[in-house]
């Protein structure tokens, strides 16, 4: 067996170098049934709510500051619940101030017939900014007041990046 190759001498022109990695991660994933929340109708400070934290801290690295381009959180909610539910995903700065919230309503379903919901939120490089400097984040869901409702409830939320590294 033989094997020829053939180059040129020519330098690598780190000016032109470009790559963009991406990668995608669970955020959460979660699954509670409506006695769950109907147990919360005294919950304290707002009735009615389930709440849960977030582990962020790898959108904390500084590595991020300086490369991360792109932020896509994807949600997928099921509910079976015969309530609409509303779900609040939040971020908090150092100071325990809300740096930034999504919200949205998923309408009631039924154990037969659950309501299916896909959204997402492209981030803006300001929002980005704003993600990657928040030190903790939240997720809270809550429904009108209730104490009889039957079903369920799934929720899953995947965030998606990509990373922009360049010679310029």
């Amino acid at each position: 067996m033989i094997f020829w190759s053939c180059t040129d001498d020519r330098d690598l022109d780190t000016n032109d170098f470009e790559a963009r990695p991406s990668f995608e991660t669970n955020v959460f994933q979660t699954q509670y049934s409506a006695d769950l929340i109907n147990s919360g109708n005294d919950s304290i400070p707002v009735p009615n709510t389930i709440r849960d934290y977030i582990d962020i801290d790898f959108l904390n690295e500084q590595f991020n500051d300086d490369y991360l381009e792109s932020l896509e959180f994807k949600f997928l909610a099921e509910n079976s619940i015969n309530r609409r539910q509303t779900i609040d995903f939040v971020f908090f700065d150092r100071n325990n101030s809300e740096t930034f919230r999504v919200t949205e309503p998923i309408a009631a379903g039924t154990e037969d017939s659950p309501t299916v919901k896909n959204f997402s939120v492209v981030l803006t490089p300001q929002e980005i900014d704003i993600i990657t400097s928040s030190t903790r984040a939240e997720f809270f869901v809550n429904q009108p007041s209730a104490a009889t409702n039957s079903g369920a409830m799934r929720l899953e939320c995947i965030v998606e990046g990509g990373y922009l590294f360049s010679g310029e």
